[in-house]
């Protein structure tokens, strides 16, 4: 694969059946989202078709504001649409650091709220989201490192979940990997899978059994026991 001049965030890792496992999202929405005409995620590579940390970002704040918040897709297509225009952002989703308050799409800008599906008008501070506060941003408002939820159950508004996996491009070539840490999720999984027990693998890092056993969980996509494989 070439490399790409630009940043490792928009460099294409990803496939799509590892975006669809790492966010529990159906098949049919992540073409939605990325194929014409209804495309609000601009891949960078089409063959192979593979997506970036940038499009992660994208498709995670995008399934929030649709399937958890309930913001209209009319609505977050305008706000799209209005970034794309004004901002002259590729990945407005990834760019800025959105907030909802279950009906427009609001962003950032000099620290202050605009609402982006109101094409700028300037808001009262919107009701801070924990799914959105997984995407942890640097102070100009760029996607750095995502925390995914392990489980389609923790995607709850209402409630924090332990962020155990993380993917950051900067570490381990954007792999999953628990989080905190330099040990992928696929690494953990291949142990298992080899036999290793997840109190056994849990003793060799330090961690606590739930977690590696949700990591392992994760990577696997099905439940697992605690003895061996």
């Amino acid at each position: 694969m070439r490399r790409s001049r630009h940043n490792v965030q928009e460099l294409p890792n990803y496939s799509p059946i590892e975006a669809v496992r790492y966010f529990h999202v159906p098949t049919s929405t992540l073409a939605y989202w990325t194929e014409p005409p209804n495309a609000l995620v601009t891949l960078p590579c089409h063959r192979p078709r593979l997506l970036s940390f940038q499009n992660l970002v994208e498709l995670y704040v995008l399934e929030g504001l649709r399937k958890i918040y309930g913001v209209p897709t009319s609505r977050i297509r305008s706000a799209v649409d209005y970034l794309l225009e004004t901002e002259r952002s590729r990945h407005p989703l990834a760019d800025f650091a959105i907030r909802t308050e279950g009906r427009n799409v609001v962003f950032y800008k000099s620290g202050r709220p605009l609402n982006a599906t109101l094409w700028g008008q300037y808001e009262m501070e919107p009701i801070i989201s924990g799914y959105l506060h997984r995407v942890e941003r640097d102070p100009h408002g760029i996607a750095r490192r995502l925390f995914p939820y392990t489980k389609r159950e923790q995607i709850d508004r209402k409630q924090q979940s332990p962020q155990t996996v993380e993917i950051n491009p900067a570490i381990c070539f954007g792999l999953p990997v628990l989080a905190g840490s330099r040990i992928t999720t696929g690494f953990l999984a291949s142990r298992y899978r080899g036999g290793d027990s997840v109190p056994s693998i849990a003793k060799s890092y330090g961690r606590p059994v739930a977690t590696i056993k949700e990591a392992i969980e994760w990577e696997l996509g099905r439940p697992v026991c605690e003895e061996a494989a």
